[in-house]
């Protein structure tokens, strides 16, 4: 999304550094933020930090192992051809279905979620169903079309993001009571590992980012490090926030019913000020993510086309982007934290934590004992998110709040 202001960032290693680090933190405070305080709710407090933590840390390492094993000499590289390199045929196509699902996952998942939030804080009720086409069409016509207005504006989202953000913690903390951070219910904390590794998913922007930093590997550490730190501390904050201010009663209804924090702060608060806030945040949180993997879900279906059909229809690769999430999102508008949950415990939990623990593990066999065991751990969270969410879509494993 900030591809454009990296390439005016030469004066300075500091200039260079800055675009970076956004774009990282831009692609972690996405969706994931609206929907982590509902899924780390339920096991309370104490298990949600310890969740974020570790789940963070990890995201870090497997990013800093893709970042480490970039060729410096592409100027052109995905993750596709990354796998690839490091796994051979079956890395690659293991990144493309992963790839996939992760995509056409967060699509619908942005559609569920705003239709969600609009139809829950508008004074007037309005159609689901109908704020989902019509936030459709603006959306993905700006991702097809608006090329230059995504350039020119992409710079000034994420400074509005935090600024909407500060003002939804300053407003909801009115409410915040310590008391309420004390429940902790462990049996609770593998429904919100998919949700926490979601909201600290930025590994697609990785080639991106490393081109905004002249593919530079200290500084694209950095970038990576920085960039995080930020997610990390708002994904926080945001979190310590909301379970200190909604009875955990409210926690589960939301849960229930499928709805971002914004939503229960906003009825609980009673402010005007919080709910427009809130959706703005909200508008400007998911259209931000939306417009990034958009475009990236666009342009990889495309490369698909081109590769495998060689046609190069922009318009077929639209439809074939786009239609099948809104059908979707139509057909299903209320599973905007069941499409949370198999983005971040299918796809990116294979993609972002099984594989590059594996290739981790490869790298330092003969070099690092420590470093290979980091690559088992992160291989074991991996396995272990994907089975739980696999045996839970298929009805093997009930884990249900009161």
């Amino acid at each position: 999304m900030l591809q454009t202001c990296c390439s005016r960032c030469n004066k300075s290693p500091f200039l260079k550094l800055l675009p970076a680090s956004f774009l990282v933190a831009g692609n972690v405070l996405g969706v994931g933020l609206l929907a982590l305080p509902i899924k780390l709710g339920l096991s309370g407090y104490f298990p949600s930090v310890i969740d974020i933590f570790v789940i963070c840390v990890a995201m870090v390492i497997s990013a800093l192992v893709i970042a480490e094993r970039l060729p410096r000499d592409k100027k052109v590289f995905d993750l596709p051809s990354f796998f690839q390199q490091e796994m051979g045929s079956f890395g690659r196509w293991v990144a493309i279905i992963c790839n996939l699902i992760i995509l056409y996952g967060i699509i619908i998942a942005y559609l569920c979620g705003i239709s969600k939030i609009v139809c829950a804080l508008l004074p007037f009720p309005v159609s689901q169903h109908l704020v989902i086409v019509i936030y459709f069409l603006l959306a993905t016509s700006l991702v097809v079309f608006g090329h230059k207005v995504l350039s020119k504006s992409s710079t000034l989202i994420l400074p509005a993001i935090i600024i909407c953000f500060i003002a939804l913690i300053i407003i909801g903390s009115k409410h915040f009571d310590l008391g309420l951070l004390r429940f902790s219910n462990w049996k609770f904390v593998p429904l919100g590992l998919p949700v926490v590794i979601s909201a600290f998913h930025f590994h697609n922007v990785i080639p991106t980012v490393s081109t905004c930093v002249n593919h530079d590997r200290k500084s694209l550490f950095k970038a990576i490090i920085y960039g995080v730190a930020i997610g990390f501390v708002m994904n926080l904050a945001w979190t310590t926030v909301v379970l200190g201010s909604l009875p955990h009663a409210n926690i589960v209804q939301a849960f229930i019913q499928g709805i971002p924090a914004t939503v229960p702060m906003s009825l609980l608060l009673h402010s005007n000020w919080f709910t427009s806030i809130g959706m703005v945040f909200a508008l400007l949180a998911i259209t931000a993510s939306y417009m990034a993997n958009g475009s990236g879900l666009f342009g990889f279906i495309r490369d698909l086309l081109y590769t495998y059909a060689k046609n190069e229809s922009r318009f077929l690769s639209g439809i074939l982007a786009f239609l099948p999430a809104l059908v979707f999102a139509l057909i299903y508008p209320n599973i905007f934290l069941s499409a949370l949950d198999i983005v971040g415990g299918i796809g990116e939990a294979m993609l972002f934590a099984v594989l590059p623990g594996l290739i981790l593990v490869r790298m330092m066999r003969h070099k690092s004992k420590f470093l290979v065991g980091v690559g088992y751990v992160i291989f074991a969270i991996g396995v272990f998110v994907m089975i739980f969410v696999g045996l839970e879509k298929l009805g093997l494993v009930h884990i249900v709040p009161n």
